[in-house]
């Protein structure tokens, strides 16, 4: 491994790998090093010791007030939130995005919080694991059998919702099966119910179509566990996840040969996580032309501002990250959120300018002038916002940038003596420049 190991590495990493990052855990990964940040990534250990542990839902307050409700959305979303910013396994939460992305079931047809709470934590749980354990639990998962209609799917009359996303949607993607091989599957996968009143999965051999099925060119008499070996017998399954997960994690156009080097760890491998540990302690993965080329998405932008200022999570930031287009337990469609520039949109764009200055309204002042937020030379006006970027878990800026705010801080900051609106300000600016939208 011939990369550098820097702070700028350090914080490339914890960005993509988790939510962005505090001070005190990029100076623990520097410390650490590159094996040992990514061993603790993949295992869930902190990174840094005496990190409190997380709040069991039943003991969290709403903005100071009330418990939460179990049974609310907007309490859940939060606490999810609150999971993504003070986790100490946040590649396990970044992990649990990713599938909740990936394996996409929205509230708004399951129609019951509970079910969607508990898919998280089976998304979780697997969040890490081996994907062939994955794809056969959450073919079994009350929300995502009541969000693709598995209850419909009878021996009479075959649904083919959850056959055709299982192959388009989550394993080999469009082009890699024929409408055959989808009403086959269907077929496969029929005698599997949910019952809502006794909140029970169950199967019924009578609802089971026993007849020969030809699936992908393997033919026999199959069932849901036969459809999905076949599936992973398909050279395209490795093809496709690899690409998703450097998509996710790395960058938007990666070369044929870097999918198929991730593809064939897909396959030696026994977990995703390994599979990642792989791509965290590449080179590849540092090249200097990766850093700040993926857009955060709303949930990453939110998360990451939080945990940088050390803010309490309350539920109008979870809020915010549905004006910003991205609400949690419920993407857009099967298809998930499509991500890249269309985080970016004028009316998202907006939403994160109006957070950045809530937050900004939200900081104590006398955080803006602790020695932290001090830079040595205070008469220079780059100083300054060299310091408040590093603060808020950005390693670089560009000159356009950097040279833009300290013509702010010079007239707000450096010649005034009346310096608090100049300080809230400097705050905001730097939350909604350019590359804070980055990652």
């Amino acid at each position: 491994m011939g990369a550098p190991w820097t702070n700028k590495e350090a914080i490339h990493l914890l960005q993509r790998a988790g939510f962005g990052s505090t001070e005190e855990e990029v100076s623990a990964c520097v410390s650490l090093g590159r094996e040992e940040t990514v061993r603790r990534l993949i295992t869930g250990e902190g990174l840094i010791h005496n990190i409190s542990a997380l709040n069991p839902f039943d003991q969290m307050t709403a903005d100071g007030k009330k418990s939460l409700d179990p049974l609310q959305l907007a309490d859940q979303q939060m606490y999810w939130l609150y999971r993504m910013v003070y986790s100490d396994a946040p590649l396990i939460e970044k992990m649990t995005l990713f599938w909740h992305g990936h394996f996409a079931t929205a509230n708004y047809k399951v129609n019951d919080v509970t079910l969607m709470v508990q898919q998280n934590t089976l998304l979780r749980n697997y969040a890490l694991g081996n994907f062939k354990e994955l794809v056969l639990a959450i073919g079994k998962d009350p929300a995502m059998m009541i969000w693709l209609d598995v209850n419909r799917n009878k021996k009479s009359k075959p649904n083919e919702n959850y056959a055709r996303e299982v192959m388009e949607l989550f394993t080999l993607g469009i082009g890699q099966y024929t409408e055959t091989d989808v009403k086959e599957a269907a077929r496969a996968f029929t005698g599997w119910t949910y019952d809502k009143k006794e909140n029970k999965v169950g199967y019924n051999s009578k609802q089971h179509d026993n007849d020969s099925k030809i699936l992908l060119g393997e033919k026999g008499n199959l069932d849901s566990d036969d459809a999905v070996d076949i599936i992973f017998h398909q050279k395209s399954l490795s093809t496709f996840l690899a690409t998703k997960l450097l998509k996710y994690f790395a960058t938007d156009t990666p070369a044929e040969s870097w999918i198929q080097k991730v593809a064939e760890h897909i396959v030696e491998k026994a977990t995703i996580g390994e599979v990642l540990q792989e791509l965290f302690l590449s080179d590849d993965f540092y090249d200097e032309k990766l850093r700040l080329s993926l857009i955060k998405s709303p949930a990453e932008y939110v998360a990451g501002i939080l945990k940088s200022s050390k803010l309490t999570v309350s539920k109008g930031h979870a809020q915010a990250m549905r004006r910003m287009g991205q609400e949690l337990y419920s993407p857009p469609d099967v298809a998930g959120w499509r991500g890249g520039a269309s985080w970016l949109n004028t009316n998202s764009l907006l939403s994160r300018y109006q957070f950045a200055e809530t937050i900004a309204k939200q900081i104590n002042g006398k955080l803006f002038t602790s020695p932290d937020y001090t830079p040595e030379q205070t008469d220079r006006s780059e100083e300054w916002v060299k310091l408040w970027s590093q603060r808020l878990g950005i390693s670089d800026l560009s000159d356009k940038t950097l040279q833009g705010l300290s013509a702010y801080v010079e007239d707000t900051i450096v010649h005034t003596k009346q310096k608090s609106a100049g300080l809230r300000g400097l705050f905001q600016l730097v939350l909604i420049s350019p590359e804070a939208q980055m990652k």
